[in-house]
């Protein structure tokens, strides 16, 4: 053998070994060298809606209602849900979130129907739960009454209201619209 070709055989075994070595050890057994899926999140405050809203803020994540008596469902911020004159809503499960840099020593949701998009604070659905506020998701149930819808086009707007010392915020972000027909 000559002294090229051993050199040219040198680097190409020098050249295979880095290539090897950067593709890993995958490579060698077969399998594909993609870097591995991001660890899923797990179930805190980064996996809800609420990890779209600023990170001091407490936010209703989702809401499980009931129509008649039919299985409950979830309804999430901005839906629409067609349903018919005479029928009846009640909301059924409740899931606020509070990250850990919001400052917060009391919180109240409530849930107000807004008929024909007039907005009337008489028609208010409200739970005599105690609101936990440590740093998590909560879920609430227990709402004191139903809802015996009219034909229209109606807005529940759920609005938390948080007490940071004595000044009390409120939040109007989630809601969702009744398309009530006869």
């Amino acid at each position: 053998m000559t002294t090229t070709f051993r050199q040219q055989l040198i680097l190409a075994l020098i050249a295979a070994t880095a290539t090897i070595a950067a593709a890993g050890v995958p490579a060698i057994m077969g399998r594909d060298n993609k870097p591995s899926p991001e660890p899923k999140p797990s179930p805190t405050l980064t996996s809800t809606t609420c990890d779209k809203v600023l990170a001091a803020k407490v936010c209703v994540d989702n809401l499980t209602v009931q129509v008649n008596s039919d299985e409950p469902k979830e309804v999430k911020n901005g839906d629409r849900t067609p349903l018919k004159a005479k029928d009846t809503l009640r909301l059924s499960n409740l899931s606020y979130c509070i990250p850990s840099q919001a400052l917060v020593n009391r919180v109240e949701v409530k849930a107000y129907l807004f008929k024909n998009g007039v907005e009337s604070y008489e028609n208010g659905l409200f739970t005599s739960s105690n609101f936990p506020i440590n740093a998590s998701c909560h879920n609430i149930g227990n709402f004191q009454k139903k809802w015996k819808l009219e034909p229209g086009q109606h807005r529940v707007n759920i609005p938390i209201i948080k007490y940071v010392g004595s000044n009390r915020i409120v939040d109007n972000t989630f809601y969702f619209i009744l398309d009530v027909g006869q």
